[in-house]
């Protein structure tokens, strides 16, 4: 553990002290027309410097006395490091030439804002980052200016882009997750009573919004809705609402986990008599009890993930195996993140050089999980490219099955 705290603070240092060229400034144009945009001539290299930005939080604890326990804060940001060492480590064997720089995103002296004014990422080819809502938009407006693509690997917020070509979402947004169960329970359920359930508050509210305005599929015909006052949820509205000559489908659209599984408890007495099925948001995936048999007999519960890890195939057990044998633990999801991020597009780099947009939505190149990358338009304007590749995850009885 010592030697790798050794080497992290070794790769961060040479990563700080690399030097960069600046690259021009795109020209904003301030206008509402339409511009067609075609991305530049893809250019290919001997070699490609890809700049990693991870919370490590390495300013804030004295390592020298926590080898032994590290503290769990620093574990996602640690986590999404050694997927990524994993993967450069894997692609080197494959005869990859890259430059990988690691930089702490929460250092204190080469935070995100001082890096980008360092000009140290202008002479990068990708940048991929687990970073904050904040930082992603500081990261995504420079990509856009300096024409460099930004991978935001974690985070599904959009960081608030409108017309930015050169940034990726890894993480399906909210909407798409939406859209997907949507798709779902019309091709299902098209005949049911349909009731979407949300507490007054703005998050809640969006994900009504995006099911109401869902330009891709259509409002059930039996549709109605409950704007919930508090954190409980009454069965004599849901009941109300109801007919009895339909089956019934409930859109739980509570983005909190453990209020999530109280309404699903006060709606487990009615599921047998009304073949009750309930689509959560894709925060159910945190309730653990959905696995146990007993929990939400003769309900069906559904949910949407883009990630799902089958830890017997070839590809997992290797990432696990590399893992335990740098850190002595199984790898978190993030290992996974960190590691399918950086092989994925580099990988794109390697074939295509950059810019490679115009090949972003080739999934040949995933390494477990499948990537579906689109780019999001607002009439003809590329306003990012966002994964939307997602399951749906169906709970009955505590049993597990996906599509």
């Amino acid at each position: 553990m010592q030697r790798y705290f050794v080497f992290l603070i070794f790769m961060l240092s040479m990563g700080i002290q690399s030097n960069a060229q600046r690259k021009p400034i795109v020209e904003e144009h301030h206008t509402s027309e339409i511009i067609p945009f075609s991305f530049p001539k893809a250019v290919k290299k001997d070699r490609y410097n890809i700049a990693i930005l991870t919370p490590l939080y390495l300013d804030s604890v004295d390592l020298a006395k926590n080898l032994a326990h590290i503290p769990k804060f620093m574990m996602p940001g640690i986590d999404f490091y050694q997927g990524a060492i994993i993967a450069a480590d894997t692609l080197k064997k494959a005869g990859y030439k890259l430059d990988i720089y690691i930089y702490d995103s929460k250092s204190n002296f080469f935070n995100v804002n001082n890096l980008i004014e360092s000009d140290k990422l202008d002479s990068m080819d990708l940048i991929i980052g687990n970073a904050s809502v904040s930082d992603l938009k500081l990261l995504a407006d420079f990509a856009k200016k300096k024409l460099i693509n930004f991978v935001s690997a974690v985070s599904p917020s959009d960081a608030g882009q409108e017309f930015n070509p050169y940034f990726t979402i890894l993480q399906p947004r909210l909407a798409s997750h939406i859209e997907k169960m949507h798709k779902h329970m019309n091709s299902k359920y098209p005949e049911d009573n349909v009731i979407f359930i949300n507490r007054n508050t703005s998050a809640e509210k969006n994900a009504l919004g995006y099911f109401k305005n869902d330009l891709l599929n259509s409002l059930p015909s039996r549709f109605s809705e409950i704007e919930l006052t508090s954190d409980e949820l009454n069965i004599k509205q849901v009941l109300s609402k109801l007919d009895s000559s339909y089956n019934t489908t409930i859109v739980l659209g509570v983005l909190d986990a453990s209020v999530t599984y109280n309404m699903l408890k006060t709606l487990q007495p009615i599921a047998k008599r009304h073949r009750l099925k309930v689509y959560c948001m894709p925060t159910a995936e945190a309730i653990k009890s959905l696995t146990k048999a007993e929990e939400f007999n003769n309900m069906v519960v559904f949910y949407t993930t883009s990630y799902i890890i089958d830890k017997i195939t070839p590809a997992s057990m290797y990432i696990t195996r590399e893992y335990k044998r740098k850190m002595g633990t199984p790898p978190s999801d993030v290992v996974y993140k960190g590691f399918e991020s950086l092989y994925f597009f580099s990988t794109l780099l390697k074939k295509y050089g950059t810019p490679f947009n115009d090949h972003l939505g080739e999934s040949a190149f995933t390494f477990i999980t499948p990537y579906k990358i689109v780019p999001v338009k607002d009439k003809s304007n590329i306003k990012f490219f966002e994964n939307k590749f997602l399951y749906i995850v169906r709970h009955e009885d505590g049993i597990m099955t996906y599509e």
